[in-house]
């Protein structure tokens, strides 16, 4: 049986303000999401029936994974008569604000396009990826870009080279707790958006740095979180999605690189990545 394969690329966020609440209880938001080259492998065959998800973390295998709700969308919607079975190999951590399910379930998809011979539009795709979740339109296309709405609406910016060291040290909070306190201290940010995205047109690195923001990281000991960067004299830190990943920017795959060498030797869970140009990509 013929086994295809995509790498599933995982995202950060380099800029995430929330702007406001709306009349349905989903909060808006301005954000600039970038790939970065940490992924999970995603392999597919196609079977007689069925549809069977499994992974190398038991506790993601099954109907409950976002992946098994995409093979479902995409067989409906190419009225497929046959079944689809996926496996999953993680290396993006799970619960990390990093997007690694989003990741998976638009590695999917496209993977599932491009074995029938693209019979869905790029639009029509998206519009699919949309209903799996909000990160997973871009995850689709991958690269840098402005996100806004509640994740919906993206357009795509330049995306410089950049290297960073990714941090996961704690458990994942209840974003709708962090979204709750976020309500009462307000919106209000000295942080422009525009300074971000003006900064990584000219691929200004030490601009970038200096606009790193993200609202949820007063919801964290965010500054205690970073201490293990400290001494490695990053350009700047920052808090991925709602976290509890933190990250650090370098200047040079050198630096980043020593830096996360170093935490892995001491036990931490650290993750060297670098800017990519798509969000998933058919190997």
């Amino acid at each position: 049986m013929m086994v295809y394969k995509a790498k599933a690329y995982a995202k950060i966020n380099l800029f995430l303000d929330i702007t406001g609440k709306r009349n349905d209880g989903y909060h808006e938001l301005d954000s600039v999401f970038q790939s970065v080259s940490l992924f999970d492998e995603i392999s597919v065959e196609l079977t007689s029936e069925g549809i069977s998800v499994t992974c190398d973390n038991n506790e993601l295998s099954g109907k409950d994974n976002i992946v098994y709700k995409a093979c479902e969308l995409f067989i409906k919607d190419i009225s497929y008569c046959g079944g689809v079975s996926v496996h999953i190999k993680k290396n993006i951590p799970v619960a990390a604000g990093l997007g690694g399910g989003s990741a998976d379930a638009a590695a999917t998809l496209l993977l599932l396009n491009n074995i029938f011979s693209s019979p869905i539009s790029e639009e029509r795709l998206l519009e699919l990826a949309l209903r799996l979740g909000a990160d997973v339109p871009f995850c689709v296309k991958g690269g840098t870009a402005r996100v806004n709405g509640i994740g919906e609406s993206f357009v795509s910016v330049p995306t410089p080279e950049l290297h960073y060291v990714l941090l996961k040290e704690r458990n994942k909070q209840s974003t709708a707790k962090m979204f709750s306190v976020i309500d009462e201290i307000g919106y209000s940010t000295d942080f422009n958006i525009d300074d971000m995205l003006a900064a990584l047109k000219t691929a200004n690195t030490g601009k970038i740095a200096e606009n790193l923001f993200n609202a949820f990281s007063s919801c964290w000991e965010f500054e205690e979180m970073t201490k293990p960067f400290k001494e490695f004299s990053p350009m700047g830190v920052f808090l991925s999605g709602s976290g509890p990943t933190v990250g650090a920017l370098f200047q040079t795959a050198y630096e980043a690189s020593r830096c996360a060498n170093t935490l892995i030797d001491r036990g931490y869970n650290a993750y060297y990545a670098h800017s990519v140009l798509v969000g998933v990509e058919v190997v």
